[in-house]
Order: structure tokens, then sequence, then C-alpha cells
């Protein structure tokens, strides 16, 4: 009986913990260098942005952020990223992961907005 209630509670615990890494915005930013890079037959975007960084997982140690040409959106965000980095938009939201698994040591794009507008 006693391993059923300790099952019981891991699967419990499990289901309502917080994620170790969380996804979360860097808001009002500005992309202050962008460029591209290929390896094994992928391109890798990597973005700088103005603000607070404080939030990045300890795995992105240069404070960059990235997205590799597996992701469904990589072509969409390539686009949107370098455009705001050539108008020199300031009012930029880039959507983040909290991982580094696109590149060992930046932090992982979802998502990149431009403008005066809401999620």
């Amino acid at each position: 009986m006693n391993i059923i209630k300790i099952i019981f509670v891991g699967i419990a615990f499990l289901c309502f913990a917080p994620e170790l890494s969380a996804a979360h915005y860097y808001r009002n930013v500005e992309i202050t260098a962008a460029g591209i890079y290929g390896q094994n037959g992928k391109s890798i975007l990597f973005i700088n942005i103005s603000g607070d960084k404080s939030g990045m997982p300890a795995c992105a140690s240069t404070g960059r952020l990235a997205i590799n040409s597996d992701a469904p959106q990589f072509k969409e965000l390539v686009s949107i990223a370098l455009s705001a980095y050539a108008l020199n938009d300031s009012q930029v939201d880039v959507y983040a992961n909290g991982t580094c698994n696109y590149w060992s040591n930046s932090e992982d794009i979802l998502g990149i907005k431009m403008g005066a507008m809401p999620w």
C-alpha cells in the first residue's frame, strides 16, 4: 500500500510542479546585433538584445539568443529579427524558452514581435 502512495505522490508532484526552465518574454528591447552561422547542415540565427537579461538561464553564458533551421518558424524569425535590427526598432518583444537547445550557450528563441501589438 505504501508503494502506491509513493507513486501517487510522485505523479502528483510531476503534474503540478513548476517547470525548471520556463518560457518568458524580453519586452520592449532592441536587437543590437544579429548574425547567421552555419554548422552541420543547419543555419543558426543569433541575436543580442538591449535591456535586462537577468532572466536568462545559466546555460546562456554569452547573453545571446538563438534559433536554428530545424525550427518550423526559423525563416519567419530570421526575417522579423533582421527587419527589427535594420529599423532600430526599440519596441521588440522576444519570447524565449529558458533552454539552450539550439546552441549550447544561447537561449532558445520561440518568437519575436515588433511594434506596439499585444501577443
